[in-house]
């Protein structure tokens, strides 16, 4: 057996990532892949297009073997975060023996060598990035500054390949045996809005399904997908982050006392965030008069949805302070290799593997903390989601964790 995985959102799973994926197996020569995803909030700040089980079927019926859930607190947050938590996992599955990312460089080795100096902290590199942003430079690009300045090692700073420059760190920090492997992005840019040729942007097929119910999307996304996607937008089952203003809204206006104790709530900000709710009448709005140069707007949107979610300081303190703080792994949806990498799972995981939450009973501080906030973040996805009474599988239930399976694709 040889076991490739993928760190992904598939929000909503198109044609790169398709690509994507066929490509992973044939250049790691994989017989089983795993897919840690996102749940019902994601890295860039916000909802994900639909709930957390219905993106991991597509994942399954578009080849992957087995999908396991990214917890909330590492979903939601900084690239840094986001990669320290899916690695853990990963490495303590015992299991994996490849790790592939799509890269705007396709360069692993210059990734790995700037890890390495970001892994070992030298004094020169970190000297350098504070006084990038000292200028008011933003963090992503204050480290590539430093980067380039000390190691000549040219990194732009599009998402991709600061996703990829974090999974070779925490790899290199949690002494993983994983062997990563980059492709190249192909098609749009990461954000671009451009519905052209046969690979998009999930950014604009997101905003596609925003702006119109016309999903004219047939040429972007897999059957599955496109299936899917005609009958979420029947049902009125897209989720947009504007769906939640009015609750963010509500817990800034309630929770002034308590707004300077929410994660990356720093400098003042908790003021500023305040003020802005009082006269904003959208959450892009609200977003984009908070912003600085310190602080950028998918920054906000983070902080916003953590004062949704009412994620602490005093909690992601204990997530970024453990070296490898993996809680569990909670499975999703899996198919006929699936069954059987859990069966291999069950015999190497130094973790708990969940299949049925009501069974799972959290025995550490770290395992209480995130089980709690995957739970709450269900909850509070479903406030929305659960609105609109025409069923898709779901029902109105707002505690799906407790009752909902996992899907397994024959």
């Amino acid at each position: 057996m040889i076991t490739t995985a993928f760190i992904v959102e598939y929000n909503p799973f198109h044609n790169g990532h398709k690509l994507h994926l066929e490509k992973s197996k044939q250049i790691t020569n994989a017989t089983h892949c795993i897919g840690i995803m996102s749940g019902n909030f994601i890295q860039r700040g916000g909802p994900a297009l639909f709930d957390k089980w219905h993106r991991a079927a597509l994942a399954v019926k578009n080849g992957v073997d087995l999908v396991i859930e990214l917890p909330v607190l590492f979903a939601s947050q900084s690239s840094e975060i986001f990669a320290k938590g899916s690695i853990s996992i990963l490495n303590q599955l015992n299991m994996v023996d490849n790790l592939v990312f799509g890269s705007e460089s396709n360069d692993v080795e210059s990734l790995l060598m700037a890890s390495e100096l970001l892994a070992n902290e030298s004094e020169l590199l970190s000297n350098s990035i504070k006084e990038n942003l000292k200028l008011g430079i933003p963090y992503p690009k204050a480290r590539e500054n430093a980067l380039k300045a000390i190691s000549k090692v040219d990194l732009s700073t599009t998402s991709n390949d600061i996703l990829g420059l974090e999974y070779t760190k925490q790899l290199i920090l949690q002494k993983s045996s994983i062997t990563p492997h980059t492709i190249k992005r192909t098609g749009s840019t990461y954000n671009s809005l451009d519905l052209v040729g046969q690979i998009c942007s999930a950014t604009a097929i997101r905003e596609q399904l925003k702006t119109t119910l016309d999903i004219n999307l047939q040429n972007f996304v897999p059957l599955p997908t496109y299936a899917m996607l005609e009958e979420l937008v029947k049902l009125d089952k897209i989720i947009h982050d504007e769906s939640f203003f009015e609750f963010i809204r509500y817990n800034i206006i309630c929770n002034l006392d308590r707004l300077s104790d929410i994660f990356d709530v720093n400098e003042g900000l908790h003021n500023k965030i305040y003020k802005a709710a009082l006269t904003s009448s959208t959450l892009d709005e609200l977003a984009s008069s908070i912003k600085s140069k310190r602080f950028t707007y998918t920054r906000i949107k983070r902080i916003l949805f953590n004062i949704l979610l009412e994620i602490t300081k005093s909690d992601m303190n204990i997530i970024i302070n453990t070296t490898s703080p993996a809680p569990y792994v909670r499975v999703l949806a899996f198919n006929q290799k699936g069954t059987e990498l859990l069966n291999l799972m069950k015999k190497t995981s130094s973790i708990p593997i969940i299949n049925k939450v009501s069974a799972f009973t959290p025995e550490t501080e770290l395992q209480r903390i995130s089980f709690n906030y995957d739970t709450k973040a269900t909850r509070i996805y479903n406030l929305i989601n659960s609105s609109n009474k025409k069923a898709f599988d779901l029902g109105s239930n707002l505690d799906q964790d407790y009752y909902k399976s996992p899907v397994f694709i024959k």
